[in-house]
């Protein structure tokens, strides 16, 4: 069965941006700790569920939704008491949008069987975050968390790796630093993308009349699942 192309309206798209962007930031505040498993050595960065609402408000909805969902979570973060803060608001808002280009880019090749679509978002998604948040993670380290969130990014780094046995500094440590980072997102992104896309798949295999003629993902495939 093939997606009819039918719209979501404009309605829809923004009730269900703010019902997942606030979801995600819940899950974020409210279970956090239990659903953010640390990266080894550099324990600042978290492997976080709630990305997975995020992009399942991008495949269900749209690109539309999708950036409006990101906008929400990362705005409650911000200001929620009990969030990550402005520092941590923008890097978790900037790791969701360079993985929706990969979602995008991927959705480029026309239409695919739902394994292919899948492999080609993963793959597509992995590239783009870790090439993106490369630069901006050194954006960061360098100039922004002092500047902006007066933090001191690659001090907090450098003790973790010293508490590791690792002994770094100057631009052996920045790219040390960027290169874990670079791992983290690319582990992330395959995670994120890949149970988000098994959710939704799930769907459309259960509700076909709810979602293969208005899911944004679903007019990328060559026939629904079997």
């Amino acid at each position: 069965m093939r997606a009819s192309g039918a719209r979501v309206s404009p309605t829809v798209v923004v009730a269900g941006a703010a019902t997942f962007g606030a979801l995600a930031s819940m899950l974020t505040i409210v279970l956090g700790p239990a659903l953010q498993p640390s990266f080894p050595i550099l324990l600042y960065l978290k492997f976080d569920f709630a990305e997975v609402v995020d992009v399942i408000a991008f495949l269900v909805f749209g690109p539309v939704a999708g950036l409006l969902t990101a906008i929400v979570h990362g705005g409650i973060l911000a200001a929620a008491p009990g969030g990550t803060g402005g520092f941590g608001a923008s890097l978790k808002f900037l790791a969701v949008l360079t993985t929706y280009a990969g979602i995008s880019l991927a959705s480029r090749l026309g239409k695919q069987t739902l394994r292919r679509a899948g492999v080609s978002m993963v793959a597509f998604s992995v590239v783009t975050r870790v090439l993106l948040m490369t630069v901006v993670n050194y954006l960061f380290i360098i100039f922004f968390a002092k500047v902006l969130f007066n933090q001191d990014y690659l001090a907090f780094a450098q003790f973790l790796l010293t508490s590791a046995g690792i002994n770094l500094s100057g631009s052996q440590l920045v790219t040390y630093v960027l290169g874990l980072t670079a791992l983290f997102n690319a582990i992330h992104a395959v995670f994120t993308v890949t149970l988000s896309l098994v959710i939704v798949g799930a769907l459309l295999r259960r509700a076909p009349q709810l979602l293969e003629s208005r899911a944004w993902f679903a007019n990328y495939l060559k026939q629904s699942p079997e």
